[in-house]
């Protein structure tokens, strides 16, 4: 009878094994490959890009600062210049970073990215043209007037356009 007993729970424990072993296929992979991008909320990805964009913001007005109040360069000089140096900082830090972006098409992206700078950098030189030239305002703040002008117009095309993760034709199970 003991050998009976034996074979029962025997059977007990393959049929849990089994189960647990189905429940695991079922669910799938746990973490996601390169190819499939993470899914998360849109307030997450903007958090980190104010956050990391800030680096950029950094690089542009540091580098306009430095050219335009310390070199006593022409203003549209110095703002195409850390323009320049800030798009390229951004470009790498909005793909590796703040929208965790896994492709191999990064001249491409590049292309899209400084492409779409440049309408909002037309708007910040404009913000920048109608502050000092025709208002005499404070170099400085006009620079942050446009720069935040910027920067919601830059959130937008790189979230929806760019750094996009389009659906590939995968269906979703």
């Amino acid at each position: 009878m003991n050998n009976q007993t034996h074979l029962h729970d025997d059977d007990k424990v393959s049929k849990l094994v089994n189960d647990i072993s189905e429940g695991i296929n079922d669910a799938g992979t746990t973490f996601p490959s390169e190819s499939d991008p993470v899914q998360e909320s849109n307030v997450k990805q903007g958090i980190r890009y104010i956050l990391w964009g800030l680096i950029s913001v950094v690089v542009n007005i540091g580098t306009f600062y430095l050219l335009f109040q310390i070199f006593r360069l022409n203003y549209q000089f110095a703002n195409i210049v850390a323009w320049v140096l800030s798009v390229q900082v951004g470009f790498w830090v909005d793909r590796e970073i703040v929208f965790r972006h896994k492709s191999d098409t990064a001249i491409k992206e590049m292309t899209a990215f400084y492409g779409t700078r440049i309408f909002t950098y037309l708007i910040e030189a404009l913000t920048l043209w109608v502050g000092i030239s025709l208002l005499s305002a404070n170099g400085n703040l006009s620079k942050i007037v446009g720069q935040f002008l910027a920067i919601v117009g830059n959130y937008v095309f790189s979230k929806f356009f760019i750094f996009a993760n389009h659906n590939t034709g995968k269906k979703s199970e």
